[in-house]
């Protein structure tokens, strides 16, 4: 179970064999042609040292992912080189439309937002091949997140987000619709007093809203596969899709509650 979007600030997720932060205050400057997509801090997952920073910019309707050897120095989009760039191909961001799929409402419901994948180029991809047998893109991890909001559409509970359906664009689908929350149990921690009691943050119910790792019990993750993030999930890395992996990120939360880990 994934218990974070890793597109949420300061928050570390698992991609490979690396950990990524997101952060954004590492910008000096950028020109009119090109905009900042976003940056990812790369850790080593051995040291856990800052190991450098993953930027993603767009220039026209081209995307770009550029490896910032400096952990330190702030850097210039302007001055980003884009033939040592990697060209990302947006293709490998559309998930395949499946019939048992449901469509979203062509007006978004109110109090809604569309969940789509982080611009980044996952590692094993390669912006000028095609697609390799058993390797997932962030589509494919976005259909099979579709697919198990299906199944929980029909069992409804209050500690899981409500699911509206898929964004369809013919044969593909761009983002998934849901609910729109508050805030992140994260945020909700951060934005409060620090001296209160962390497990009175909560100001309802809370709810689960990221299934993108979700597989049925005693299935191969395999290599592309998402095991839950870095730092919060049992080690060496899970290989089968287990109730105990998630009992411990589960764990790992209460933890984090009581104020006994950050």
């Amino acid at each position: 179970m994934m218990l974070h979007n890793p597109c949420e600030p300061r928050w570390r997720a698992a991609f490979g064999s690396s950990a990524y932060k997101v952060q954004g205050y590492r910008i000096l400057s950028f020109p009119t042609m090109r905009e900042l997509v976003n940056s990812y801090e790369v850790w080593n997952p051995t040291t856990e040292e800052l190991d450098h920073t993953v930027i993603v910019w767009k220039e026209n309707d081209n995307y770009y992912q550029y490896q910032h050897r400096a952990t330190i120095e702030l850097f210039n989009l302007n001055n980003l080189s884009t033939s040592e760039s990697i060209p990302i191909p947006m293709k490998i961001f559309k998930g395949r439309w499946h019939s048992s799929l449901t469509e979203s409402p062509p007006v978004a419901p109110a109090g809604s937002f569309l969940k789509r994948p982080c611009i980044f180029l996952p590692d094993g991809h390669e912006a000028d091949e095609r697609e390799k047998p058993g390797l997932c893109t962030p589509g494919d991890h976005l259909t099979k997140e579709a697919k198990v909001y299906e199944i929980l559409k029909q069992h409804p509970h209050p500690n899981i987000c409500v699911y509206y359906g898929c964004v369809r664009d013919v044969d593909h689908i761009t983002a998934i619709c849901l609910k729109r929350y508050g805030r992140t149990l994260m945020n909700a921690v951060w934005e409060s007093d620090p001296t209160l009691n962390h497990a009175a943050i909560l100001d309802g119910d809370p709810v689960i809203n990221d299934f993108d790792s979700c597989i049925p019990i005693g299935e191969e993750m395999g290599l592309s596969g998402k095991a839950g993030t870095f730092g919060w999930t049992i080690e060496p890395r899970p290989t089968i899709a287990l109730p105990e992996n998630d009992i411990y990120g589960l764990k790992q939360i209460g933890e984090f509650m009581k104020g006994n880990r950050s």
